[in-house]
């Protein structure tokens, strides 16, 4: 989630303007180059809407309706929006991801020409960009420099991807006509960093995963006086063919086998072994991983997202301009008697002052 505290004021103060009755919201856009750069500010933006997946591939798209004056390369320019808040008689601006443009479609009004876009982050470059041949990887070789080395043959440079020392214990092969996106993110699995993602101001960005159940709430919504949720939350409980134990193997030729097993049997988890009084296992195999201490905490990550499926809730709030990728959210909802800890896997959030942001979680299970 990005931090609240910005322009010298504390996170507290802006905290108490998204939540105060008088809330003040206006929107403006950067038109920037191929590589980031600032060509000006776009002020023919009629309309749009931010959105971010983390269970999808492209983690943020967008669309936007606009003036075309002819100031904007679409095969090459991006766009960066900002949510502005008024706070303390200054606007406090909070980016909303850098998006390549595609599919413009045109249409004349009143002797204008208005462009509709589709729009997606950085990750879009990855998943076009494909390997002409088969690629390898030597043995011994290391993780974070080849991980590195195939953003820079995307041209990719803007990038915080976390440090690690891991090398590759075997050689690896990928057939060729690849895509750039699935070999990172496989290379990432392997290594237990999170799925490669594009930050608001358009960093490409990899950490260690950490489990939602271990990390601090990034933020609270309650429905007390200061509440910003709209009335409609649904929450939707599913506790069929979840698994509460779960095996996985490392299978390739060149290596012992490699097993890691995780079981749910914690007396607090509804879906746990104790409680279900039966085992459900999830059984599955994997070509390569860098050693046991990465297939264990891949094991137990598989286990800890596959057990928060059966808690979704979907809820509405005005506009919260901070979100970002896999936000952990502390939630309170007493009409439905909700009160938990949850993982927001997307939000929605239109840029007009009357939007209201539409968010979806999953509920934070301890196993």
């Amino acid at each position: 989630m990005q931090s609240l505290a910005r322009n010298g004021l504390s996170a507290e103060t802006v905290k108490r303007a998204l939540h105060g009755p008088h809330r003040r919201f206006s929107f403006r856009y950067e038109l920037l180059d191929k590589n980031l750069n600032k060509i000006g500010d776009l002020n023919t933006v009629i309309d749009g809407e931010v959105r971010q997946d983390s269970l999808s591939t492209i983690k943020r798209t967008a669309n936007f309706s606009l003036i075309d004056k002819g100031e904007i390369d679409f095969l090459n320019d991006r766009i960066k929006p900002y949510v502005r808040l008024w706070v303390q008689n200054q606007w406090v601006d909070f980016p909303q991801g850098v998006y390549l443009l595609s599919s413009p479609k045109k249409k004349d009004i009143i002797r204008n020409v208005e462009r509709s876009i589709d729009a997606f982050d950085g990750l879009l470059i990855l998943q076009e960009d494909k390997f002409e041949t088969r690629y390898r990887i030597a043995a011994g070789g290391s993780y974070y420099q080849e991980i590195i080395s195939i953003l820079n043959s995307a041209g990719i440079e803007f990038y915080n991807i976390e440090f690690t020392d891991k090398v590759f214990p075997i050689e690896k092969d990928f057939e060729a006509g690849k895509e750039k996106i699935f070999i990172l993110n496989e290379l990432l699995r392997e290594i237990n960093y999170t799925p490669l993602h594009v930050n608001a101001d358009g960093v490409f960005t990899s950490y260690t995963y950490r489990s939602p159940a271990v990390r601090s709430p990034d933020y609270f919504y309650r429905d007390d006086n200061q509440s910003v949720i709209f009335a409609g939350v649904e929450e939707e409980l599913d506790l069929s063919n979840i698994p509460n134990k779960w095996v996985v193997v490392r299978t390739n030729s060149e290596e012992e086998p490699l097993f890691s097993i995780y079981t749910n049997d914690n007396p607090l988890s509804v879906t746990s072994t104790v409680n279900r009084g039966r085992t459900i296992v999830d059984h599955r195999e994997i070509n390569d991983i860098a050693d046991q201490v990465s297939l264990d905490a891949y094991t137990q990550r598989i286990a800890f997202e596959a057990s928060q499926v059966y808690g979704k809730i979907d809820f509405e709030t005005g506009i919260m301009p901070m979100h970002d990728y896999a936000d952990v959210i502390e939630l309170e909802y007493s009409t439905l008697g909700i009160k938990g800890k949850y993982s927001e896997t997307s939000w929605s959030l239109p840029l007009n002052i009357n939007g209201k942001m539409k968010h979806s979680l999953r509920r934070v299970v301890t196993i």
